[in-house]
């Protein structure tokens, strides 16, 4: 498809973006589109990459994953409900409290929760965390208490304090680490070992990974950072090879064409269409997965500040949609209104910190990504190639039907 290669290939010259992925697929034919241009590493111009075999870093892709690890286990009847509280399958929780502020020699001042935290506030981001780049005082929290790293995939950076009564408002953070967490106390399997077991391998995605191999790790894209006056330089060595704990948040690596096999279940009522093989209940990818799941009276809505810029710009999404239209499910925003792309109401989405984006369109039947690595988040280049990437993905399904 000449039209969405030439778009990758756009906005990975003239230094707008290292690189540039895409796939698509639908549900009638699969994948249909994948591509990629551009470099694995910008200071190094022989290191192009082989869309086919290149491995990302998902960051916050990873949390359909872990969440759906999470929906496997109710399926399986081994949690009960996602309304029980977290304390009953991590004990840990009871210890985390609410942060209120900072002494003198800034640490933290904190007092007891009055709710209990539920699964259900994990996985709509209503428990209470946060992250460093969303937060003033969790990036003091990083800053001050050698807490709340989230790179360094180590247990103890995820135990934070809250930052409101958990059940109250939602606030985009660490929760889906915590929902791991769960899977890996009520399995007793690493939540690598478990997504292996019971999604990457029955959907046919043996790139999917928590722990990269070696070859991966000689055929990963850098992530890249974009400076304030525009120059954008390779972050060797920024991620942890051998994880200690492995981040439902974002520990996930692996293909782009891999990813896609997981995002096409939710085309297909919780079945691969490449194996045959049944990952979650219809019942449940219609009841969780796509449902609205946030508690009564809590709305998406735009409560991230602008605390780390080299990881993260201003989020602008959430004011784009009256708060009444948008929603999330256990593993997605939910947006009911059209968008000017041509994705249809009712659509589910979601992001990775180095500017990689999603979208599922049950109506239409079609799924996508556009992905590249470069921080920081919602970098204008990269929304402008994700917006035209979409917007030509359905101007063709638009008069070819599904044959991209």
């Amino acid at each position: 498809m000449y039209e969405l290669d030439n778009i990758l290939a756009k906005y990975s010259t003239e230094n707008k973006l290292p690189c540039a992925l895409g796939a698509v697929v639908t549900k009638d034919k699969g994948l249909v589109y994948v591509g990629g241009s551009g470099l694995k590493d910008i200071d190094d111009k022989e290191s192009k990459i082989d869309f086919n075999n290149t491995s990302l870093a998902f960051f916050s892709c990873t949390k359909a994953i872990a969440t759906t690890a999470l929906l496997h286990l109710l399926d399986s009847g081994l949690i009960d409900s996602i309304d029980d509280p977290v304390e009953k399958y991590v004990d840990e929780v009871k210890d985390i409290q609410i942060l209120i502020g900072f002494d003198d020699n800034n640490k933290p001042i904190l007092k007891d929760t009055i709710n209990k935290m539920t699964i259900r506030h994990l996985l709509t981001h209503s428990a209470g965390f946060s992250y460093s780049f969303f937060s003033h005082p969790y990036k003091s929290l990083y800053e001050n208490n050698n807490t709340a790293n989230i790179l360094k995939s180590s247990w103890d950076q995820f135990k934070t304090p809250l930052l409101f009564e958990p059940g109250t408002k939602w606030h985009y953070g660490v929760n889906i680490d915590w929902i791991g967490k769960v899977v890996y106390e009520v399995s007793n399997l690493s939540l690598g070992d478990y997504c292996k077991k019971f999604i990457f391998q029955p959907i046919g995605a043996n790139s999917l990974t928590f722990e990269k191999s070696k070859e991966q790790l000689n055929n990963s894209i850098e992530i890249h950072q974009r400076y304030p006056d525009g120059k954008i330089s390779a972050l060797k060595g920024l991620l942890v090879d051998e994880p200690e704990f492995h981040p439902g948040g974002h520990g996930l690596y692996g293909k782009i064409s891999d990813y896609m096999k997981f995002l096409e279940i939710f085309l297909h009522d919780g079945k691969s269409p490449n194996t045959g093989i049944q990952i979650l209940k219809p019942e449940t990818i219609h009841n969780y997965s796509f449902k609205n799941l946030l508690p009564n009276n809590v709305y998406v809505e735009s409560t991230l500040e602008h605390s780390q810029p080299l990881l993260s710009n201003k989020i602008e999404l959430f004011d784009m949609f009256p708060k009444e239209k948008q929603g999330w499910t256990a593993s997605f925003h939910k947006i009911d209104v059209p968008l000017s792309t041509g994705r249809s109401s009712g659509s589910y989405s979601w992001a990775g910190l180095p500017n990689l984006y999603y979208w599922i369109d049950v109506e239409k039947g079609i799924t996508g990504m556009f992905a590249t690595q470069i921080f920081p988040f919602s970098d204008k280049i990269a929304l402008e190639g994700f917006n035209e990437f979409e917007t030509a993905v359905y101007n063709n399904y638009t008069r070819l039907g599904s044959n991209l």
